[in-house]
């Protein structure tokens, strides 16, 4: 390993010194074939070319309705072994309590 330093700063130099290359030229490309105006209009299968209401549907927190399912159930089984829970007295369609 002699001279590293200065080994590297003549590859460095071959990288970073343009070189010297006689072009041809080209010849002309070929004109393009003319784009339409404008894109035919169509329908989204989803729905999304009318606006959205946001006031047709209720918000719901996924965190929430998993919570309020867990309650529910625990009560459920809580009920069917025979305790008293307070909480609603109805719950999947069993009467609890």
């Amino acid at each position: 390993m002699t001279d590293l330093i200065h080994r590297l700063l003549a590859w460095m130099g071959l990288l970073l010194i343009p070189r010297r290359v006689e072009h041809t030229p080209r010849p002309p490309a070929p004109p393009l074939a003319p784009r339409p105006h404008s894109l035919p209009a169509h329908r989204s299968p989803y729905g999304l070319h009318l606006p959205l209401d946001g006031s047709a549907t209720v918000a719901v927190r996924p965190y929430l309705t998993a919570h309020e399912q867990r309650q529910r159930r625990r009560e459920l089984a809580l009920a069917a072994m025979g305790l008293d829970m307070p909480g609603p007295y109805w719950i999947h369609g069993t009467e609890v309590a």
